[in-house]
């Protein structure tokens, strides 16, 4: 294939750029324009610079798309204005920004300038900056020249920097990079712009009418959220400067203290946490705080009220993204930005504002969460076909470790969240069957799922009573004590555990919550008791952190799948889990500089990291079986979405679940399970 690097040089000015605006609306928006493009047709040939016209006849003319990689850095920008603009689509895109990420690590500083100089190919130029609020027709010839040697050179160092990392980076992984870029320059999604502009409406209208009830409306306009003109007596168009044409005043509950103070008078005194940044008390007014939680529930109507207007007033998760994904629709097909390798764990996280990865779908206490994914459709005359990793991390953990007897009942299709509970409860629970195995079901899963990552009674505690996993929330109580047969004594003999149950930010009376806190203390003993090898596999991990620390090369994992290197983890996919920078203090507790600050890394959580890098690769490779077979519109950590025509969506959807249910090949024993939905919208099945 020919290989060639690209570079775009494009009009910004004050309120149009890249910093103040996502990247597919500035490419997307009327004021966009090219000033000029460079183009280096092979790694020891110069850059090339042209304008639009000679630009329009080398990619109409001059260039086989089909037989053409084209290198870029952040090549999600110039794939778009590329397709975008002038309807052109390689057939492969490498991308160094995204090389990057996986050879530097993503927190590591990426820019072109900044990777320039690490792998010392030279210096990135600065006309940008006299180029500001300059349309080509303001261009001088030495300008015009000046900005083009600027342009090559970018194009230049982009390309050597190609040619430095590509060999560093398994076959595999680039494809990936490149199906990540086609799911932003190639959008096929579509969104319902009516369902967004009432989602966008509805959201406004729930807040106004929870404030309105509690009397928060605007007092100058009365609510109306106009400009009242005395001259004539009447409402203007013109919004309320005091309430911002809200028609409610939201600043007693967007205020911390202001809302505490609002507490107070009805008789609640509000509760406080420590702050993970400060270290100083805080009020615990987060809505996944166990004491909003308890707020959100209490008994009092007045109270509960007020709760749900500062969570409506601090969220604006709905109302703001709604209407984001509503200005996208209206300017075309719905770009899925992803950073490949956007997290420590190799996993894609959520890029250029829009964030797929963290859509919402059904849930009972929050239903307007679910707004998004239903406003997002398959193309006309198709159905979005999704097909979801069935407890894809838990299925790994077992394996990797060992525990054989767990592994097992995967593999056979057991319920293994219905026979942890029945160990707990010391009963048969039957969570499909029986309605009232419902709840020790729900308390099953949700030890499997996250006991094996080294959650302690703590904050396991917590997070029952603000609900796990996305479960209602649940407090254990002296019923549930008695039904497990749980003796109190070892833990009320702890006096360093009733100091931090008494500590706990809950509205829970000391005594509930203190049963709650043992009851999930009491169940964490038995998921270790029961699950003896992944305990093993924690304590080998102490071995792993010193080899990483050394540079000692130690095997591990089912079939010796990983090994140490210094400061990181060669996982299957060729690619390092890397920890920059570990070291073990004085005390013997290890961290690492994660590009922001020192991490600590400790053996359970070490263990989660590998396990969910590992459900990464797993994910990825059948993410590129499907692709090449069905175009894949987006995916999240779990799950792989494409868009199909009608007729082929079941057919699709069986296809898929079996490549996701089918174990790769360097994992041998490892038993995998998916399931999936065909649908018109995001929502689909869930």
């Amino acid at each position: 294939m020919e290989v060639i690097g690209i570079d775009f040089e494009t009009y910004f000015a004050s309120g149009y750029t890249l910093s103040s605006m996502s990247c597919e609306a500035y490419v997307r928006d009327p004021r966009f324009e090219m000033i000029m493009a460079s183009l280096q047709f092979r790694g020891d040939a110069p850059a090339q610079w042209m304008l639009r016209d000679k630009f329009e006849h080398v990619v109409e003319h001059e260039i086989d798309w089909s037989d053409t990689v084209l290198i870029a850095q952040n090549a999600a920008f110039d794939g778009l204005i590329l397709a975008h603009h002038f309807g052109k689509h390689p057939a492969m895109w490498i991308d160094t920004l995204s090389m990057a990420n996986a050879i530097c690590g993503p927190r590591a500083g990426n820019s072109l300038a900044k990777l320039a100089e690490r792998f010392k190919v030279g210096v990135k130029g600065e006309a940008t900056k006299w180029a500001f609020g300059k349309r080509l027709a303001d261009f001088t010839k030495e300008q015009l020249f000046e900005y083009g040697r600027y342009c090559c050179n970018d194009t230049e160092l982009t390309y050597k920097l190609a040619e430095i990392m590509i060999p560093q980076m398994p076959a595999d992984e680039l494809k990936l990079i490149d199906l990540t870029i086609n799911m932003f320059t190639t959008p096929a999604l579509v969104g319902d712009q009516e369902k967004l502009r009432d989602a966008v409406a509805s959201e406004r209208a729930r807040k106004k009418e929870l404030l309105m009830s509690l009397g928060y409306g605007c007092k100058v306009c009365n609510g109306e959220g106009k400009y009242f003109d005395l001259a004539t007596d009447q409402f203007t168009s013109i919004p309320c400067k005091t309430c911002d044409g809200a028609g409610v005043d939201k600043k007693p509950f967007a205020s911390s203290d202001k809302f505490a103070a609002i507490l107070r008078s009805v008789g609640v005194e509000p509760e406080t946490k420590t702050s993970n940044t400060t270290g100083e008390q805080i009020y615990a007014f987060a809505r996944t705080d166990s004491a909003m939680q308890s707020l959100l529930d209490d008994p009092d109507d007045v109270v509960r009220a007020l709760a749900e207007a500062r969570c409506a007033v601090k969220s604006t998760i709905v109302e703001t993204r709604a209407q984001r994904f509503l200005n996208m629709a209206e300017r075309g097909p719905l770009p899925v930005a992803l950073k490949y390798h956007g997290a420590h764990t190799m996993r894609w996280s959520g890029s250029d504002g829009s964030n797929f990865q963290n859509l919402s779908g059904q849930n009972s206490n929050r239903p307007e969460m679910a707004t998004l994914k239903k406003s997002i459709s398959a193309p006309l005359g198709h159905k979005i076909v999704c097909a979801d990793s069935s407890q894809g991390e838990a299925r790994l953990l077992a394996w990797q470790a060992g525990q054989h007897d767990l592994t097992a009942a995967f593999s056979q299709g057991r319920d293994v969240y219905s026979e942890f509970a029945s160990v707990v409860y010391g009963r048969p629970i039957d969570r499909k069957r029986v309605k009232e195995d419902h709840i020790p079901g729900q308390v099953g899963k949700i030890s499997i799922l996250s006991f094996g990552f080294g959650a302690g009674w703590y904050r396991a505690s917590m997070e029952f009573l603000k609900g796990a996993l996305g479960n209602p929330p649940l407090q254990f109580k002296q019923s549930d004590m008695d039904m497990m047969g749980i003796d109190p004594s070892a833990f009320l003999n702890s006096p360093k555990k009733l100091a931090r149950v008494d500590s706990m930010p809950s509205r829970l009376e000391f005594n509930p919550r203190l049963i709650h806190c043992i009851v999930v203390d009491a169940l964490i003993k038995r998921y270790r008791a029961k699950q003896q090898a992944i305990m093993d596999y924690w304590a080998l991990q102490d071995q792993v952190i010193d080899a990483m620390v050394s540079g000692q090369e130690i095997v591990f994992g089912a079939h010796g799948i990983m090994r140490t290197g210094k400061g990181c983890i060669w996982m299957p996919n060729g690619l390092p889990l890397r920890y920059p920078h570990l070291e073990r203090d004085a005390e013997g507790n290890a961290s690492y500089f994660d590009g922001r600050a020192r991490t600590k890394l400790y053996p359970s959580l070490l263990v989660e990291n590998e396990t969910q890098c590992l459900h990464r690769i797993v994910v990825a490779e059948q993410m590129l079986q499907i692709a090449d077979v069905v175009r894949v519109v987006s995916m999240t950590h779990d799950d792989v979405i494409v868009a199909v025509p009608e007729a082929a969506a079941e057919l699709t959807l069986e296809f898929m679940v079996k490549v996701m249910s089918t174990t790769p090949s360097w994992a041998a024993g490892l038993p995998l399970a998916a399931e999936g939905w065909v649908a018109d919208n995001l929502l689909g099945g869930k």
